[in-house]
C-alpha cells in the first residue's frame, strides 16, 4: 500500500504543470472609497454563468482557472446598483476598480443573471455544491436539498443519503448537529459540500466514510423565531409521523426544541423460508407481523461570548419499542429417508430501547488562525429483547425463549486544533477519547452476564492546502487508533493506522480529476462478540466470537468531474481491498447448525459507475449507474456482480413541487450468500398554501410493487433460502400537512457548533 501511495503523490506532482493558470484580480468599493466585502463577483460567457466568487474584507477578489476568452464581469450587492465591465482574458488579468453606487429600489433583493446552480467547486477529496434561489425559498431545508447532485432525499423519513447507498455524517459549518436539519431555516443555506474522502480527523468514527457539510451565511441578524410542524399518514396502513421544531435566537444566543413521534402499526409481509441442517428440512409459509413506535425530544443552546470565545450544549432523548410476530405453517422432512409432518409455528419477538444523552462543546480561538475545540459527551442507553419459538410437528417439539437485559455507558472527549498559514494551508491536529461499558443478561439461563468493555485512544494529524486558490489542490491525513478491550473475559489490543489521501487538479471551473485513497477499520458488534446464543430457531444456533478483531478496507477511487453550463457529470472507477473479514462459520451436530464468526478471509471488489445531472429551469434531474464485481476464493455465487442504477428529481411550477426518487440494486454478494434487491421508489407531490401551510401527497414503493425479495445461505452442512413481499407497504400512499414560520429578518452569523453523536450499540441487540 506504501506504493500505492507514492505513486499517487508521483503522478500528481506531475499533473500540476500540465497547464498554465490564469489569475483574475479585482476591488470593489463605494463612492467614498470604502472596501464592500460580501459582493457578489459573477464571470459570464456567451450568457453562460462560467464562473463566481465573493470578495473579501478589503473588497478585493480573485478567481484562477478560467479558459482564455471574452468575458462579462458583473458585480452585485444589496442596496448597490449592479456593475459590469467586458474583457478578455489570456493569462493574468486585473481589472479596473469597481466603484458601486446605493440604490435604495433594491433593498428587498438583488437578482443576478445566471444561475448559481452551474457552478461546482472541487477541494480534494469534496465537491461543493450551490443552491438556486428558489430552493433557498423552500418550506424546510429537506426541499432544498433535493436540488442537489448525488443526494437522495427521502421526505417520508427526513433521511438523507448519497446516491451510491452511503448515509453521511451530516455537519452545519463542519459541526455535528443532528436533527437541527428539522428547524433550519433554508433561507441560510449557502452552499453543500459532499466530501467522499474524510480526512483523518473522522476516520476514528467507524461510520463515517463520507459527509455531507452544509455551509450556511455568515450575517446578523436581529432577534428570529423560525419553527416547523407536520403530521403525515398513510391511507392505506398505519403508518404515519408527526413533529414540530422551533428555534429562537439573536446574534449572541440561540435555543432550539425538537419533538417528534413516529408510529408502524400492524405492517404486514408475506414471506416463505427454506433451510436445510444436516438431514433436516423445514419449510415454511408464515406472515410477519410488525409494530413499532419511537418518540424523540431534544433540546440544545448555544452563546458567543466574544469572537474567540463560545459555548454550546445539547441533551436528548429517544424511545423506541417495537414487536414482531410471525404465524406460519409447513413441513419437516428427513432428507435420508423422506419421512415428512406437517409443522404449526408460532414466533414472538419484543424489544424496548432507551436512550438519554448530554453534550457540552466550547471553542476558543486564541490568535488569528488558531482554534481550540474540546466537546465531551455522556450517554446512557438500555434495552430489553424477549423472543420465544414454538414448533410443533411429529419429530420434535421446540420451545424456545430468550430474554435479556441490556444496559450501556459511554463518554467521550474530544480535542480539535486547526492552524491555518498564510490563508492558503491549513494543519489538524488533535485527540478522541472514549470508554464504554456494555451489560447483556440473558435472564432466562444461569450463565454469566456478558460484559464488554471498550477504550479507545485515537490522535490524528492532517494537512491540505484547500483554501489556496492553486489548480492544483491535495489533503494529507494521518490518524493511530489504539484500542483496548475486554470481551466475557478475554482481552484484546491493537495499534491501526489510518491514512487519506485526497488529490485534486482543476483544469478549470468545467474539468477537474480527482484521485483518493483511505483506510477504513469496522470493529466487530456486539452480538458478534456474544458468545451466548441469541437464536431461537429449531435448527440455527447463534453464537458471537469474543476473540474477533477488526476487518479493514483499503479503498481507491479515480473520478472525472464535467461541469459544463447546465450539465454535471462523473465517470468514475472505484477498487476496494478488504483484509481481515469477519465471515460466519459453523458445523452440524445432530442436525443443528451452530454459527459463529471469524477473522480470516479477504476480497477485492472493483466498482465502475457513472451519475449525472441536468438543470432545467423548473428542476432538476440526476441519474446515475454503476456495476461492482465481488472477486474472492470461495465464493458460492461465483456471478459476483451487480447492478445499482437510481432516478432522482425535482420539479417545480408556481406553487407545486414533485420531488422524486427511484432505484434498483439487482444483487449483492458474500462469500457464502446472496441478496436480490427491490426497486424502491419514493415520489412527494407539495402544494404551497398562503400563511405559510404546505399540503402534499406521498407515494413509496410504486414500481414493481408486487416484486419479493430473495436472499440464499450456503454453508457447510446448512442452506437456506427466503423470500418476502411487504403486502402493506407495496404500494403505500401518505397525506402530508405541514406549517412553517420564519421571521423576515437578515441572516445571522453562525460559528462552529459541535453537537451530539448518535449512540445506537444496543439498539440492534435483538434476538432472531
Amino acid at each position: 500500500m506504501l506504493r500505492c501511495i507514492c505513486l499517487l503523490i508521483s503522478l500528481w506532482g506531475g499533473i500540476s504543470w500540465l497547464a498554465a493558470q490564469s489569475r483574475l484580480t479585482g476591488c470593489v468599493t463605494d463612492k467614498k472609497g470604502t472596501p464592500l466585502e460580501g459582493c457578489s463577483v459573477w464571470f459570464l460567457q456567451a450568457d453562460t454563468l462560467a464562473g463566481g466568487c465573493v470578495t473579501d474584507k478589503k473588497g478585493r477578489f480573485e478567481l484562477k482557472g478560467l479558459p482564455g476568452g471574452d468575458y462579462v464581469c458583473r458585480v452585485s450587492m444589496l442596496g448597490f446598483k449592479k456593475s459590469e465591465r467586458t474583457f478578455s482574458l489570456s493569462g493574468d488579468v486585473k481589472l479596473p476598480l469597481f466603484v458601486l453606487e446605493e440604490d435604495s429600489t433594491q433593498l428587498d433583493e438583488v437578482t443576478v443573471a445566471g444561475d448559481k446552480r452551474d457552478i461546482v467547486m472541487s477541494n480534494a477529496g469534496s465537491t461543493t455544491y450551490f443552491l438556486s434561489e428558489h430552493a433557498r425559498q423552500s418550506r424546510t431545508s429537506y426541499e432544498a436539498l433535493a436540488e442537489v447532485p448525488k443526494l437522495i432525499v427521502n421526505p417520508i423519513e427526513r433521511t438523507i443519503s448519497l446516491n451510491n447507498g452511503e448515509s453521511p455524517l451530516i455537519l452545519i459549518d463542519g459541526v455535528k448537529r443532528p436533527k437541527y436539519l428539522d428547524v433550519l431555516n433554508p433561507e441560510w443555506i449557502e452552499s453543500v459540500e459532499i466530501v467522499e474522502v474524510p480526512s483523518a480527523r473522522y476516520l476514528g468514527d467507524e461510520s463515517v466514510t463520507c459527509i455531507l457539510n452544509i455551509h450556511l451565511n455568515r450575517k446578523k441578524v436581529t432577534p428570529y423565531v423560525n419553527g416547523n410542524a407536520y403530521a403525515q399518514h398513510s391511507v392505506t396502513s398505519k403508518f404515519g409521523v408527526i413533529g414540530a421544531s422551533v428555534e429562537t435566537g439573536n446574534a449572541k444566543s440561540s435555543l432550539y426544541l425538537n419533538l417528534q413521534t413516529f408510529y408502524f402499526a400492524d405492517d404486514v409481509s408475506d414471506n416463505y423460508t427454506e433451510s436445510v441442517s444436516g438431514d433436516i428440512k423445514r419449510t415454511d409459509t408464515f406472515k410477519h407481523i410488525y409494530n413499532s413506535n419511537s418518540y424523540f425530544a431534544g433540546l440544545g443552546g448555544d452563546h458567543t461570548f466574544s469572537d474567540k470565545s463560545y459555548l454550546a450544549f445539547s441533551a436528548r432523548y429517544v424511545a423506541h419499542p417495537s414487536d414482531v410476530e410471525n404465524n406460519g405453517q409447513g413441513y419437516a422432512e428427513y432428507l435420508s429417508d423422506g419421512r415428512r409432518s406437517d409443522l404449526v409455528e408460532n414466533a414472538q419477538t419484543d424489544g424496548t430501547y432507551h436512550l438519554a444523552s448530554a453534550d457540552l462543546y466550547y471553542r476558543q480561538t486564541f490568535a488569528p488562525q488558531h482554534t481550540l475545540e474540546i466537546a465531551g459527551n455522556y450517554s446512557y442507553s438500555a434495552s430489553t429483547s424477549m423472543g420465544k419459538r414454538n414448533e410443533v410437528n411429529d419429530f420434535f417439539l421446540n420451545n424456545h425463549l430468550i430474554d435479556t437485559d441490556n444496559s450501556r455507558n459511554s463518554g467521550k472527549l474530544d480535542v480539535d486544533y486547526t492552524k491555518v498559514f498564510g490563508g492558503k494551508y491549513t494543519l489538524l491536529a488533535g485527540s478522541n477519547t472514549s470508554y464504554s461499558s456494555t451489560r447483556i443478561d440473558d435472564r432466562v439461563d444461569e450463565l454469566p452476564v456478558f460484559i464488554y468493555d471498550r477504550w479507545q485512544e485515537y490522535l490524528y494529524v492532517g494537512f491540505d492546502n484547500n483554501r489556496s486558490s492553486s489548480k492544483f489542490k491535495y489533503t494529507f491525513s494521518l490518524g493511530m487508533d489504539m484500542m483496548f478491550t475486554k470481551a466475557d473475559g478475554v482481552k484484546n489490543h491493537y495499534i491501526d493506522m489510518l491514512p487519506a489521501v485526497a488529490l485534486t487538479y482543476n483544469f478549470s471551473q468545467v474539468h477537474a480529476l480527482t484521485l483518493s485513497y483511505k483506510r477504513l477499520r469496522f470493529s466487530p458488534s456486539l452480538s458478534m462478540l456474544n458468545p451466548r446464543n441469541m437464536s431461537t430457531d429449531s435448527l440455527y444456533i447463534q453464537q458471537g466470537n469474543p476473540f474477533l478483531r477488526p476487518s479493514y478496507q483499503d479503498r481507491v477511487r479515480l473520478s472525472y468531474r464535467l461541469n459544463y453550463k447546465k450539465l454535471y457529470l462523473e465517470p468514475y472507477v472505484n477498487y476496494t481491498y478488504s483484509s481481515k473479514l469477519i465471515s460466519a462459520i459453523g458445523s452440524v451436530t445432530d442436525n443443528i447448525y451452530t454459527n459463529t464468526y471469524k477473522n480470516f478471509l479477504e476480497a477485492h471488489i472493483l466498482t465502475a459507475g457513472l451519475s449525472a445531472n441536468y438543470n432545467l429551469p423548473f428542476g432538476n434531474l440526476s441519474v446515475g449507474t454503476s456495476f461492482a464485481k465481488r472477486f474472492q476464493d470461495g465464493m458460492v455465487f461465483t456471478e459476483g456482480g451487480g447492478w445499482n442504477s437510481y432516478l432522482s428529481g425535482y420539479f417545480y411550477y408556481k406553487q407545486l413541487s414533485l420531488s422524486l426518487n427511484a432505484g434498483y440494486l439487482t444483487a449483492s454478494f458474500d462469500r457464502n450468500s446472496k441478496s436480490e434487491g427491490i426497486p424502491w421508489s419514493n415520489a412527494t407531490l407539495s402544494w404551497n398554501l398562503p400563511k405559510g401551510w404546505q399540503l402534499g401527497v406521498i407515494a413509496e414503493s410504486f414500481i414493481c410493487p408486487k416484486m419479493k425479495s430473495k436472499s440464499w445461505v450456503v454453508q457447510d452442512g446448512y442452506r437456506s433460502f427466503r423470500s418476502s413481499r411487504m403486502t402493506d407497504r407495496s404500494p403505500r400512499f401518505l397525506v402530508r400537512l405541514a406549517y412553517s414560520f420564519k421571521n423576515k429578518v437578515e441572516q445571522k452569523q453562525r460559528v462552529k457548533k459541535r453537537f451530539f453523536e448518535q449512540d445506537n450499540a444496543l439498539e440492534g441487540i435483538q434476538v432472531q
